[in-house]
């Protein structure tokens, strides 16, 4: 394999993106600890295989989308590995089948439930690649990907006969994960689409997709700051002092790129407002920033998008 075939490789499957699905099933495993933890079994071996399993189905899902967008391709980016003919398509189809399968069988061998919300998973990533260039509702279903991660990572530690006997009082929390997140990623998109704009846009239009992108303020901080205080306080200020810079970096350059890339790898500072609170040791605190970290670094190697 060349190193252009490789780098090809690496850019189709957004592997650069992995350290923010790991964050998000770090707070799925501590959501699911927090929540169950009368019922939960931690098992490092069962833990390791979810990560695998989640990273499975996300490299799997960005496979499928750059097979199913080959026509897309073709007539507006013929340079990208599948068009130009340096993948062939059928075998991008075949590692999207591969992973997606391994993602499921990996999530269900660990945990039933954690199947079937793996199974959700790949529903959503389906939807949204069938329908993703033709009707902008498609977002929900990207967005509901992601979301999903919470739950498949926090019923990882129970079994079927656990999942089925559940207080439902328990589950909005994941309602909220999901505000929280999908509202973040929804801020991505809209301050992207308004800054490539070419008909003029006001002050007001570029500051919804903003608020957006400070969502997790309100879905998670907020809730946090009432029940735990001033320990929700050093994640909000990092999330906060973080996002102001992207910002501001993009109003000074219109580096529309650059700004995606940015929100993109700062995802596991959003679950770190959670993290920050809930883990059960302080070594915690710092694996979000370095997943953060991790995946900027990742994005020299091949694009996150």
């Amino acid at each position: 394999m060349t190193r252009q075939k490789a780098i090809d490789l690496l850019a189709m499957s957004r592997f650069a993106n992995l350290p923010t699905v790991w964050s998000n099933g770090l707070l799925g495993i501590l959501v699911g600890w927090y929540l169950f933890q009368d019922q939960a079994h931690l098992c490092p071996i069962c833990l390791s295989l979810i990560a695998l399993a989640l990273s499975c189905l996300y490299l799997g899902g960005c496979f499928f989308n750059d097979w199913y967008d080959l026509d897309f391709d073709q007539k507006t980016r013929p340079d990208r590995p599948i068009p130009s003919g340096r993948w062939p398509h059928q075998t991008i189809l075949l590692l999207s089948v591969v992973f997606m399968g391994g993602g499921l069988l990996l999530s269900t061998f660990v945990s039933p439930p954690a199947g079937l919300f793996a199974a959700g998973i790949i529903i959503c990533i389906l939807a949204y690649t069938k329908w993703h260039k033709i009707h902008p509702a498609s977002f929900f279903f990207m967005a509901g990907a992601r979301a999903l991660i919470y739950p498949t990572a926090a019923f990882s530690l129970l079994s079927w006969e656990q999942f089925v006997s559940i207080d439902v009082q328990k589950l909005p929390l994941f309602g909220l994960l999901a505000l929280g997140l999908g509202a973040y990623i929804l801020g991505i998109s809209l301050t992207a689409r308004a800054e490539t704009s070419k008909d003029p846009v006001s002050d007001s239009q570029k500051t919804l997709p903003i608020l957006f992108l400070c969502a997790p303020i309100l879905f998670f901080s907020g809730l946090l700051l009432l029940t735990h205080g001033g320990m929700a306080l050093p994640p909000l200020v990092l999330f906060i002092v973080v996002l102001a810079l992207i910002v501001r970096l993009l109003r000074a350059n219109h580096d529309v790129g650059a700004f995606v890339s940015r929100t993109l790898a700062a995802i596991p500072l959003v679950d770190y407002l959670f993290v920050f609170v809930l883990a059960p040791h302080f070594i915690f605190w710092i694996i979000c920033p370095l997943l953060a970290l991790a995946a900027l670094g990742l994005q020299k190697i091949a694009p996150a998008t």
